[in-house]
């Protein structure tokens, strides 16, 4: 089995300087920013992780520096790219780019970081309103940064469709690309693993619901999601989470010092399988795909043959996901349950 590229997330703080209302940041229990210590022994696991699954699957791993809050409140952002970019790792960082001066783009440039995604999809007073931020200030940020990343760093803008507007979309591409700018990533609001309230991801109200799971049992089969397999997460704790959506950090399976990528992967396909608690609510799910696909085509949006190939992509990233385990479960050193190397804690002081 080929598995051309496993995007891994290291969570440098999940705190956040910006108030989107997309975004369920206050569903959050703890937080905190990562230290250099743990940053270390979780690239450590990665560079272990990455190895394996090199020699066993042929894929190449690349690093984001992301998570649930901003990476430059982290002051040692900047560090943690350059041990990655030095380790052989593909380098990206996800920002809101009002911290983005030109004294800490400069920094991760010097860092080697070669991908940046920021999140602005408004303008003006409606970016003040929406993100609590200046919008003067990141615009100015990132049309600066665009410039001194050159072709060394590719600049992507994130547009979170949070108003159901295509039309809003395209308005805002137009806007960065006349700021030097032409590459996006668009994507719909996602609930989070249900941390986030949205009407029309209520799936256990919708009568699809019943359906869908009425055809996932004539076929025999309960498929699992792919993302805690192919989208690896470490929280700034350094606890391994089950994937980006456990925005309430509901399912841990211990720390980097504790464990590594190999052993907890059993784990995570027991859990992911049980759908408990998070994949049940989350729009990532395949059960609710497939109750989201429904409902479009009763709604005459998508037709019967929509609906089979979901279907089919879903039972195929089922097979992919036990696959990566049973190969994985070979690599898999005996651990050492409880055994931490040093305390983790965040530090107070680290913020920009």
């Amino acid at each position: 089995m080929q598995l051309p590229l496993l995007n891994l997330d290291i969570e440098p703080t999940n705190r956040c300087n910006a108030h989107c209302y997309f975004c369920p940041r206050d569903q959050t229990p703890h937080q905190g920013l990562m230290t250099p210590e743990v940053f270390d022994r979780a690239l450590e696991r990665t560079i272990e992780f990455g190895e394996i699954t090199q020699v066993r699957f042929g894929t190449r791993t690349k690093v984001n520096l992301c998570g649930l809050g901003e990476p430059l409140l982290n002051r040692n952002t900047p560090d943690f790219v350059r041990k990655v970019h030095d380790a052989g790792f593909e380098i990206s960082v996800s920002s809101n780019g009002s911290l983005l001066d030109e004294k800490r783009g400069a920094a991760l440039l010097e860092a080697g970081l070669q991908g940046i995604e920021i999140n602005a999809g408004d303008e003006g007073g409606d970016y003040d309103e929406i993100y609590g931020l200046p919008f003067e200030k990141t615009r100015d940020n990132v049309v600066r940064f665009a410039q001194m990343a050159g072709d060394q760093c590719q600049v992507r803008i994130v547009l979170v469709n949070h108003r159901r507007d295509p039309e809003h979309t395209a308005k805002m591409m137009q806007f960065w690309r006349d700021n030097g700018i032409d590459r996006f990533l668009p994507y719909d609001v996602m609930n989070r693993g249900g941390a986030l309230f949205v009407d029309e991801m209520q799936y256990e109200s919708f009568p699809e619901r019943a359906e869908a799971r009425w055809i996932f049992e004539e076929r025999n089969v309960e498929p699992v999601c792919l993302a805690p397999f192919m989208l690896l997460f470490i929280g700034y704790d350094g606890q391994y989470y089950l994937c980006c959506s456990d925005w309430k950090k509901e399912v841990p399976f211990g720390s980097v010092f504790e464990t590594s990528f190999m052993a907890i992967m059993g784990d995570k396909l027991e859990r992911t399988a049980t759908r408990m608690p998070i994949c049940k609510n989350c729009n990532h799910d395949p059960a609710n795909r497939l109750t989201e696909k429904l409902r479009d085509k009763a709604a005459g949006d998508t037709d019967e043959r929509g609906v089979d190939r979901l279907i089919e992509e879903l039972v195929q990233q089922d097979v992919r996901s036990r696959a990566i385990v049973h190969e994985l479960d070979d690599f898999a050193p005996a651990e050492r349950p409880g055994r931490r190397l040093i305390p983790l804690v965040a530090e107070p002081d680290s913020a920009h």
